[in-house]
């Protein structure tokens, strides 16, 4: 590989010449050449020394938790859902008959050569698909929040149960991945936070309330709360990742209108004030 000038980067070696703009104020750092289902592709990466910083604590409006789950792909703190899309699970079974086609051909032969690729092409399909729906949610919570709080999921733990197809079919580790690549350009913190008792602990007063994965609806029965078990999960990882960067303590502060609050400014004349309001306090 040569780079010329006016940034076209030249290819040699794959039986033509590639040419690629690279942008004048990129820095070309590495060119991966990859052969996939369908064709070969370049993957070129550059470095931006204009990637913006991650926003300062006290500048931080809006902070959402979310909960990833099976039955909705995730649940956030403010109620928000969105549902789960399974697509391996809907393509299995046309997988599965063109793998028996596979099993008819002779190995070695043109026609089995043709299947195989046929099959690579359906599981590209699969993940493209996947990964598309990913990048929409990340984009979707990137635009609308400016902290966001995960759990930081044993995934391979997670792949060894017997719901393993579909957390491997959820891709949840992929998810949060593409999360923190898309916040990073937008200058959002992303929180990732012990996943430990996040559905068993109470949201309203922190009591453990144990339920099996049968049971989706959370009742409190010291402080009355009843609310879906994914979402009071999800208001339990927002606390631990406010508490985690400063804007919350577990013993004070909470919640205003939606905006993190100090917990030095918890009370003040009975009244709850957000961080963003203290330059109102009287000196």
């Amino acid at each position: 590989m040569e780079t010329r000038k006016h940034g076209n980067t030249h290819l040699r070696n794959f039986g033509h010449s590639y040419f690629f703009y690279i942008i004048p104020s990129f820095t070309l750092k590495t060119c991966t050449i990859v052969r996939k289902a369908d064709g070969w592709y370049c993957c070129i990466s550059m470095q931006d020394d204009n990637v913006p910083e991650p926003l300062p604590l006290n500048e931080i409006k809006t902070a959402v938790g979310v909960d990833v789950g099976l039955k909705e792909f995730l649940v956030t703190s403010k109620g928000e859902t969105v549902p789960i899309k399974q697509h391996y699970r809907k393509t299995q079974s046309h997988l599965a008959r063109q793998q028996r086609f596979l099993e008819r051909k002779q190995k070695g032969s043109k026609r089995f050569a043709a299947q195989q690729n046929r099959i690579a092409r359906i599981h590209q399909k699969i993940g493209r698909q996947r990964k598309d729906f990913h990048y929409n949610t990340a984009h979707k919570l990137v635009k609308n929040y400016d902290l966001i709080a995960v759990e930081d999921l044993n995934i391979r733990g997670l792949a060894r149960t017997r719901l393993s197809k579909s957390v491997l079919d959820a891709a949840w580790g992929q998810f949060i991945t593409i999360l923190e690549s898309v916040a990073v350009k937008c200058g959002v913190r992303v929180v990732k936070v012990s996943p430990h008792s996040t559905t068993q602990d109470c949201s309203g007063c922190g009591t453990k309330v144990p339920k099996t994965l049968s049971i989706r609806l959370h009742e409190c029965h010291k402080c009355g709360l009843v609310m879906d078990r994914d979402e009071n999960a999800a208001l339990n990882i927002l606390d631990r990742a406010l508490s985690e960067v400063g804007l919350i303590l577990p013993a004070g502060g909470g919640l205003v209108a939606g905006q993190p609050v100090k917990p030095e400014a918890w009370g003040f004349n009975g009244e709850a004030l957000s961080f963003f309001d203290l330059e109102k306090l009287p000196l």
